[in-house]
């Protein structure tokens, strides 16, 4: 889905591509986060809704960094001013 943005020539501040946090347990693979991808440009707020469970909580902890076992994040990037937090 393309969202309109009211000043196209805006510096993109966050930008979340393709985002995967699993946990993992006994019991197999729980895919909390599957293939997420956002744009936050300067001067935007995003707001992020859905029902109990959706993983609104999660994409929030992955961004700052702040899963920890048996969560993680298995793939995609997270770029706060051009740079890549999920290699830090």
């Amino acid at each position: 889905m393309k969202t309109s943005r009211p000043f196209e020539n805006k510096q993109d501040i966050l930008t979340i591509k393709k985002l995967k946090t699993h946990f993992h347990s006994f019991d197999g693979i729980a895919k909390a986060v599957n293939n997420i991808s956002f744009t936050v440009g300067k001067g935007e707020t995003l707001g992020i809704v859905g029902e109990s469970g959706s993983g609104k909580s999660v994409t929030a902890l992955s961004v700052m960094g702040l899963i920890t076992p048996p969560g993680r994040v298995v793939s995609g990037s997270i770029h706060y001013k051009n740079q890549d937090l999920t290699r830090l």
